[in-house]
């Protein structure tokens, strides 16, 4: 029994004096959060910063009315492809889709420049704002799921869903009552993005820049002001029918002398002629 003890003893004094003498605490593996692996797994994709921030911003745009929180998202809609096609320029892109970013860049400054002047102020309207949530959440899944063979190619398939987000909200626009000069904006919108989504498509297939855009339709701002700008100044002036040609005056060669009145009427005076003495 006492050498079972002592057994007992000199082996927890072994663990004791081990213990003591490691001063090292066990090595621990780096804690990994679901952000950092989604940033290490987009590490690849330049334009991943720019589409969490449009998204944040169109969520959070807020208007008064459903046609006015179309007008603000679309904002940040706009902005946030500006923003890409910076990010584009920057990654040494093909011709074409060097073209398609510039082409992007203006034609969405120009309809910024459109939409600011149609915005309200007043209070926030929610329960309209979240009508558009849909269509923002699909396009932005589908955007951030876009990839290419290459940095051009991606941003191709990631601009194809970003026109087809804007026409998708503008179709909400249209279904619930937005009128005025907003809905002409918007159906203006809606248009040129369908058009581009289209130009987007052929260039996927195939197609240069040029031919892409000739095939869809698409054009750029300074092109579509260009044909507006004779329409637009023939609407303006007024509108007159001819009317009939007036005869035109023929003289005599010898025109006949006005006859003279009477002598005796010339020579009547007129107090004399209420008389009845003429």
């Amino acid at each position: 029994m006492k050498k079972l003890l002592s057994t007992t003893a000199a082996v927890a004094l072994a663990v004791a004096v081990a213990s003591c003498g490691s001063t090292e605490e066990p090595a621990q593996a780096p804690e990994t959060t679901a952000t950092d692996g989604m940033a290490m797994a987009d590490a690849s994709n330049p334009f991943n910063a720019a589409e969490m921030q449009m998204n944040e911003k169109m969520m959070a745009a807020t208007g008064t009315d459903v046609g006015d929180n179309w007008a603000k998202k679309m904002i940040e809609h706009h902005q946030g492809a500006i923003v890409m096609s910076q990010v584009m320029l920057e990654q040494n892109p093909t011709p074409d889709v060097e073209k398609m970013a510039r082409m992007g860049i203006e034609k969405q400054q120009a309809d910024l420049e459109a939409i600011r002047k149609l915005l309200k102020t007043g209070a926030p309207d929610n329960e309209t704002a979240k009508l558009y949530q849909p269509a923002m959440v699909e396009m932005h899944e589908k955007m951030m799921a876009a990839k290419g063979a290459d940095v051009s190619e991606t941003f191709m398939r990631k601009m194809l869903e970003h026109h087809r987000g804007a026409v998708a909200m503008s179709d909400v626009a249209l279904r619930n009552g937005v009128s005025g000069a907003l809905r002409q904006q918007v159906q203006k919108t809606r248009d040129e993005n369908q058009k581009d989504a289209a130009m987007v498509e052929a260039m996927l297939g195939g197609q240069s820049h040029d031919e892409a855009m000739a095939a869809s339709g698409a054009k750029p701002p300074a092109a579509a002001t260009a044909e507006r700008a004779p329409a637009e100044k023939a609407e303006a002036a007024p509108r007159t029918r001819p009317g009939p040609a007036a005869p035109k005056a023929t003289r005599s060669p010898n025109p006949a002398p006005t006859p003279a009145p009477p002598a005796s009427e010339a020579a009547c005076l007129p107090e004399h002629k209420e008389a009845g003495h003429c």
